[in-house]
């Protein structure tokens, strides 16, 4: 008897969320305006991360990514973000604003010392895509020697959740306007 026994396989949600973008828009560039960035070092890569607000709007979508996720795949998950006072939020949602020419380099959101407790699945959400603003890419190995890709279009209103130590990275913002994604990072609920 012949028989396909699957591994490994890896999975990741795309959907779209109704939200007010403008609004979402208009926060994200106030604080990026007045330079609140999650790192004053140029070759930091959180040097991209603009701070955000934990309003309303931001709990909304959290919650709701908290939902698509286990609607699909059957597993509670919640913010990193615990509300404990010595938390910084924006550890667990902030924003990224690529200007023309910007990228975002080849990454992953998990740690080492703290996999545990920390990120096990991360988002994006769009917020503001003009036209040839950049892609997210996906970057892994499907054996040691060959390297593979997925590229997934942004569009304003879509999110995409994935496991967090999927290496990924953002293609060159080609337009003459500024691209803003909302990046969030979920762990896996103890039972």
């Amino acid at each position: 008897m012949t028989q396909v026994v699957t591994l490994h396989k890896i999975e990741f949600l795309v959907g779209s969320l109704n939200e007010d973008l403008q609004e979402l828009a208009a926060m994200v560039m106030k604080n990026y305006d007045k330079g609140y960035l999650m790192s004053r070092e140029e070759t930091d890569i959180r040097y991209e991360d603009v701070r955000i607000d934990f309003n309303p709007q931001v709990q909304r979508i959290i919650s709701s990514l908290c939902e698509e996720w286990k609607t699909a795949f059957g597993q509670e998950i919640e913010s990193c973000y615990t509300g404990r006072l010595d938390q910084d939020h924006n550890e667990s949602v902030w924003a990224v604003v690529h200007n023309p020419g910007d990228i975002t380099q080849l990454h992953t959101h998990e740690t080492a010392e703290d996999y545990r407790s920390g990120a096990h699945v991360s988002a994006a959400f769009w917020v503001q895509v003009p036209e040839d603003s950049g892609d997210f890419v996906f970057q892994y190995k499907r054996n040691p020697y060959l390297n593979e890709q997925t590229r997934i279009k942004s569009e304003p209103g879509k999110f995409l959740m994935f496991d967090s130590t999927l290496k990924h990275f953002v293609t060159k913002n080609r337009s003459k306007g500024q691209r803003i994604v909302i990046s969030m990072n979920f762990r896996l609920k103890e039972e």
